[in-house]
């Protein structure tokens, strides 16, 4: 049985969240660290952080569509009822990657990584996408800690 790289895994996928002006930010995470590109750093001097999170497929096991949507749900009833600064968001294949796939999300604003990884945890995520003024990476929710990526825009 071989080993699955989470690290790579997160790194060869996308992730969008709503423009202000309706269109949506797509970017993915690499090995290559460095500034945040300029939209990133303007949402986050507004909002303090970003953290992309989905109920879905809890620690990568993969259920049915209508378990994933009920638990998106409930997690944005949770959200709500503790109101923390939310919107939709989604991860997907890269283009022209293989199965095709995509996971329904959210993008939260305003959260310390501790804060990211309570809510990650109450969903049984395995890492979460989060950034801060000094930093992005993905944020395991147990064992791997913080592992610094780049941010590279999608058009």
């Amino acid at each position: 049985m071989t080993r699955t790289d989470w690290i790579d895994v997160y790194r060869e996928s996308a992730y969008s969240f709503p423009c202000r002006d309706g269109g949506w930010h797509r970017f993915t995470l690499s090995e290559q660290q460095g500034d945040l590109p300029k939209p990133f750093a303007d949402i986050i001097g507004h909002r303090g952080s970003l953290t992309i999170i989905t109920a879905w497929n809890p620690m990568s096991v993969e259920r049915s569509l209508s378990a994933n949507e009920c638990a998106n749900a409930e997690l944005r009833k949770d959200f709500e009822e503790a109101g923390v600064d939310f919107d939709q968001a989604f991860g997907s294949s890269l283009p022209g990657v293989s199965p095709n796939w995509q996971e329904d999300g959210f993008v939260l604003f305003g959260l310390d990584q501790e804060q990211a990884m309570h809510w990650g945890q109450h969903v049984q995520q395995r890492a979460l996408v989060w950034m801060d003024a000094k930093q992005a990476g993905l944020l395991f929710c147990e064992g791997n800690g913080f592992v610094p990526c780049g941010v590279q825009e999608i058009a």
